[in-house]
């Protein structure tokens, strides 16, 4: 088992977790694992998903069929030690043990906006 750092910088998802959320994920986790473990402590605190038009974050930045990120979505990842991690190109990229991950769901820069898939 191993700990990972999520924090997701969102309007309405922010103020649920400002800090972030330490995740615990199986050895060979990725950072898709952590977001759908942060969509169960959402599922807990709130009775539906608060952001409009979503049932979840990952249905708000990982398209399903073509297993990528949307090009809207900004995503971050590092070791303890700061080395990058390239998990939007890879994102069944094994997380290592202390991983933080910072995650936009909207960047605000990106003028190539894809639909997500409902």
């Amino acid at each position: 088992m191993k700990r990972v750092t999520l924090m997701v910088r969102h309007r309405d998802l922010s103020r649920l977790f400002p800090g972030g959320l330490q995740l615990v994920l199986e050895d060979d986790g990725c950072v898709l694992d952590a977001i759908a473990g942060f969509d169960v402590e959402i599922r807990k605190k709130c009775e539906g998903f608060p952001v409009v038009g979503f049932r979840s974050l990952l249905q708000m930045v990982f398209h399903p069929v073509e297993d990528r990120f949307y090009k809207q979505a900004s995503i971050n990842a590092q070791t303890r030690e700061k080395e990058f991690l390239n998990v939007k190109a890879n994102p069944r990229l094994s997380l290592p043990d202390g991983a933080i991950i910072i995650l936009i769901p909207e960047g605000g820069c990106i003028t190539d906006w894809e639909e997500q898939i409902r």
